[in-house]
């Protein structure tokens, strides 16, 4: 192994192996290696086979996996500074899968331009049929694009040799970009308080649980930069990078199941037990609440108010009245004087009640 770097695995930041019902396997689909597998549900990691190509790190939710000196937090938020606005993995051994949908919105936040070049996938050693890196990038930048195009800010382009190679003008034109890449990437000259400020964001404050992944915290943060994001009144809902979720309150029983099990601690009960809250700019939509809720309560809505992203929101507020029959209390919805189960027991069974002469 090489002792410059070194890949570990938390175990308890694992979404998959902390809620058994989850089926999240994507370091599992995207290692060329067979690094990772599933041992009775759950991921575990054979290090010794691990070549640190750095695919696995975007494709983890929770940020479980890391890898000694390869940071893709830390190489977005510097990316600011490259006098190159097209990332590549040319020259490098870590693939391009190592950033997330988060890291590529968050570096054209940053940049007038920005191109991601996948050129080489399709000769890429990394690459092959089970895992398709060059696939998986994609999906992920398309993801970026949909909140840029929300954002009216230009898309992030994508270069693919086999999709221009029957062009000739666009082949010449190629052929110059690619040279122009052979130059090392140069980075201008950072101030130091500039990198304080960046060291300073990687960091995790304390309240946020450990599954909360720090490139979500970095995503919200440049996003609420935006003008334009502060002047929409609604927001489209995505995969991973916006997301809230409702609760119906004529289904929900205030089990408190939802906060038990979210990962991230976006949603959360009031310290009377009597509310449900959500903060929204901590889901990163892993789909748990949906699962656990037993009586179908939790729905994810395609748009919600942007204001959501601001600060956390009340979504269920419960009043308890105290049964008149078996005087245990109870979730009050109208003007119920009487709980379900007590409702349900004399609907069911009122005939044992009756007297002889009644029936």
């Amino acid at each position: 192994m090489n002792a410059e770097n070194y890949i570990s695995y938390a175990n308890d930041s694992c979404i998959r192996n902390s809620y058994f019902y989850n089926s999240c396997s994507n370091c599992v689909s995207i290692c060329p290696e067979n690094v990772f597998s599933v041992v009775q549900n759950r991921i575990k990691m054979d290090s010794k086979l691990c070549t640190f190509c750095s695919a696995c790190l975007g494709t983890c939710p929770t940020e479980a996996i890391q890898i000694n000196n390869i940071d893709p937090n830390r190489e977005t938020l510097y990316f600011k500074y490259h006098l190159n606005d097209v990332l590549d993995c040319k020259d490098k051994t870590e693939c391009l899968s190592r950033f997330d949908s988060h890291h590529f919105a968050i570096m054209r936040f940053n940049r007038e331009n920005l191109s991601v070049d996948l050129s080489s996938c399709s000769t890429c050693k990394l690459s092959n049929e089970f895992n398709n890196l060059e696939e998986s990038i994609i999906f992920r930048l398309q993801e970026s694009n949909k909140i840029l195009d929300e954002l009216n800010i230009s898309k992030i382009g994508i270069i693919q040799e086999k999709a221009i190679v029957n062009d000739k003008s666009k082949i010449l034109m190629f052929a110059k970009l690619r040279n122009s890449l052979t130059a090392v990437s140069k980075i201008a000259k950072i101030p130091e308080n500039e990198k304080f400020e960046i060291e300073s964001k990687l960091n995790k404050p304390n309240y946020l649980k450990k599954m909360y992944p720090i490139k979500h915290k970095l995503f919200v943060s440049e996003i609420r930069k935006i003008k334009k994001f502060e002047e929409l009144k609604e927001i489209n809902r995505t995969d991973k990078l916006l997301a809230t979720r409702n609760i119906d309150m004529k289904n929900c029983t205030n089990c408190g199941d939802c906060a038990t099990f979210c990962p991230t601690g976006a949603i959360f009960i009031s310290p009377d037990k009597l509310s449900i809250w959500i903060s929204s700019n901590q889901c990163i939509s892993c789909g748990i609440c949906d699962h656990i809720c037993k009586v179908g309560a939790i729905q994810s809505p395609e748009k919600f108010p942007n204001e959501r992203m601001y600060r956390a929101e009340e979504l269920v507020k419960f009043h308890f009245e105290t049964c008149i029959e078996c005087k245990t209390p109870f979730i009050q919805r109208g003007d119920e004087v009487i709980c379900d189960r007590c409702r349900d027991f004399v609907r069911d069974f009122s005939d044992i009640f009756k007297l002889a002469r009644d029936l």
